[in-house]
């Protein structure tokens, strides 16, 4: 063999060493190594757990794959009709997906600054929407595709119609308070900030002694149990409070019906009911109020002493106070 044979022969070596390359996932470099090259895809779908016609998808979906602690991708599905196909290395995966929140409602995390516990935070002036969540472990082998359909469940509770009736007519103020509640929904499901609470402004009826809310909202659920409900009346500039801890749980994926009535008698009495009607099914739960577990605020500052317009006093109901 000659002496340019043999040069051609080292440079055609090296040059099949050098197509040897290839980019992994974060756009570099990496040897040829079957676990480093983006030769597999993950697909993902979505779909709703429940068995209803009720059981949807709440659009978009944020999708976040994870290899251990580090996210490797963070794409979102726009529609029913889209299937995410991610190039990634061989190897294991936890997919996390959270349907419902968009970049115009949420800050969402990206993939340069998403951990599993990191929350979607609402933004300013914006309400929650019908969170839903679901997790996957996918295992990609060399040149291989892995479907990966993620059966989602909704983490929120629907707040869909609010009544209180007969609350006396010189009211100023009607407004219920459930708590404690989470405030986020973390990238893996779980949730954060507890304590929370949310407050749901009444608005006077037509008759002027029912209060109902203007529209149905969704909350989070109650971050302990039992969670309180809590019927706060404005008379006269005082504002009390009548509280109820449920007996029952409240969770999510349950709709919430709360159905109150101010009874005008001595040892004034607030009784409903919450009906929590889940996708699957229903339930009643039953509460009482009583004038001895209410509180009072406001900016009376004899209020212990002298009555004002709509209490009870002295086995009477006050119509009026007079100088």
């Amino acid at each position: 063999m000659n002496k340019q044979t043999l040069i051609a022969s080292a440079l055609a070596v090296l040059g099949l060493t050098a197509c040897e390359k290839g980019l992994d996932a974060e756009g570099e470099f990496t040897s040829s190594t079957a676990s480093q090259v983006t030769n597999s895809v993950l697909q993902v779908r979505t779909r709703g757990t429940s068995p209803s016609e009720e059981a949807t998808v709440a659009y978009p979906v944020q999708v976040y794959v994870f290899q251990g602690d580090k996210c490797k991708a963070a794409q979102t599905i726009g529609d029913e009709g889209q299937t995410l196909n991610i190039p990634l290395t061989e190897g294991t995966y936890t997919v996390y997906a959270v349907a419902g929140a968009s970049a115009t409602d949420y800050t969402l995390p990206t993939k340069d600054n998403a951990t599993a516990t990191t929350a979607l935070t609402l933004k300013e002036g914006r309400t929650l929407t019908d969170l839903m969540a679901a997790q996957a472990t996918a295992t990609l082998i060399d040149g291989g595709t892995n479907t990966v359909t993620l059966g989602l469940q909704r983490k929120t509770m629907f707040i869909e119609d609010v009544t209180i009736k007969k609350i006396p007519t010189a009211a100023t103020a009607v407004s219920v308070t459930i708590a404690p509640l989470w405030k986020s929904l973390n990238v893996n499901g779980t949730y954060s900030i507890a304590g929370q609470s949310t407050t749901i402004a009444l608005t006077k009826q037509s008759d002027n002694r029912t209060w109902t809310n203007d529209a149905a909202a969704f909350v989070m659920p109650p971050s302990s149990q039992p969670a309180s409900v809590s019927v706060n009346i404005t008379i006269g500039g005082t504002t009390k409070t009548y509280t109820y801890s449920t007996s029952d749980q409240l969770e999510a994926a349950y709709k919430i019906n709360i159905d109150g009535t101010y009874a005008e008698a001595v040892g004034v009495n607030l009784t409903g009911t919450i009906t929590g009607a889940t996708w699957l099914g229903e339930r009643t739960i039953s509460f009482e109020f009583d004038e001895n577990g209410s509180n009072v605020s406001g900016n009376n500052d004899n209020s212990d002493n002298i009555p004002s317009v709509g209490d009870t006093y002295q086995g009477c109901y006050v119509l009026a106070v007079l100088p």
